[in-house]
């Protein structure tokens, strides 16, 4: 049930590591990724090419996590009642099997 949430409305429930950011400069560049890896010095963001970007903390003017999934809304739009119900049908079996 939760595969369908998150397809039907993907900011509804953002996973932990799954947050997007945006971070200003003091210089006035901006970057949207995923927060990759940080500590007292550095912030570096993985952008949705993969690439990471470095930060210097002290260089960063803001630093936003996003509430909205750069997951895209209406993946569902073109499929009819058919096809959703074998997608989330290919969904469960895909799943694994519980130790009983």
């Amino acid at each position: 049930m939760r595969v369908l949430l998150n397809i039907v409305n993907p900011s509804a429930e953002i996973r932990e590591g799954f947050e997007s950011y945006v971070i200003i400069t003091e210089d006035g560049r901006t970057a949207t990724g995923f927060l990759y890896d940080q500590d007292n010095r550095v912030v570096v963001l993985r952008g949705v090419d993969e690439q990471n970007i470095t930060f210097a903390r002290d260089k960063i003017e803001e630093m936003l996590r996003q509430k909205k999934s750069l997951m895209p809304k209406g993946l569902l739009k073109d499929l009819n009642g058919k096809k959703i119900r074998d997608l989330f049908a290919y969904q469960r079996i895909a799943q694994p099997l519980n130790n009983r």
